[in-house]
């Protein structure tokens, strides 16, 4: 855990590693809350759906998807409304996958930004080091190899640096990862319904 002696004796990088954590934390809050299955596709609503579409009841889908607010709702009015119009798949299709594309433009929202965080915050944690380094070879010239003091304060905010940009890092990209996978993941279950619900 980060006291303010550990943050002092990081140096000046520390506080934008902390400035990336706290960036990180809350686009992970954000999107864990936004992209959660009951708020995009979830399985009693799918299974509501699929219930209409055994029995052909287009008419009674509509009045169930008409003013929801999930995407699920909004698909399947969108291809609803599409096909009452142009009675083609091929187009039907075409417009759905216009959706799709902006669908997952916006589940996406924050993790390029995730990701980013997860490469810099490294790199910041090896420019914190190269200063360390840097104040240890001054300690050196200044003072010679006899104090130990002078010596460790730069050796300490090298390896700290480090220590910090790595522990921001890699647990960012690890959920940056699995965000994508659970965009990927909510994404294939509208496909399947709207691929459903043409057929």
């Amino acid at each position: 855990m980060l006291n303010a002696e550990m943050i002092a004796t990081g140096g000046p990088i520390v506080y934008p590693l902390l400035v990336c954590s706290l960036v990180a934390f809350t686009l992970v809050i954000e999107r864990l809350v936004a992209l959660r299955q009951s708020k995009i596709a979830g399985p009693r609503q799918c299974e509501v759906v699929r219930r209409f579409l055994v029995n052909k009841d287009t008419a009674g889908l509509r009045v169930c998807v008409n003013g929801g607010e999930t995407p699920l709702d909004s698909m399947l009015l969108i291809l609803l409304d599409h096909w009452q119009v142009s009675k083609s798949r091929t187009e039907t299709s075409a417009r759905l996958e216009e959706w799709a594309a902006q669908q997952s433009s916006e589940m996406e929202r924050g993790l390029e930004a995730l990701g980013v965080i997860s490469s810099v915050a490294p790199m910041l944690g090896l420019m914190g080091t190269v200063l360390g380094m840097v104040v240890t070879f001054e300690s050196i010239q200044t003072y010679g190899l006899g104090n130990a003091d002078a010596l460790a304060g730069g050796i300490s905010q090298a390896l700290l640096t480090t220590l910090i940009g790595l522990a921001v890092g890699v647990p960012t990209l690890m959920v940056h990862r699995y965000l994508l996978t659970v965009v990927d993941s909510r994404l294939l279950t509208l496909q399947q319904i709207a691929t459903e619900t043409l057929d």
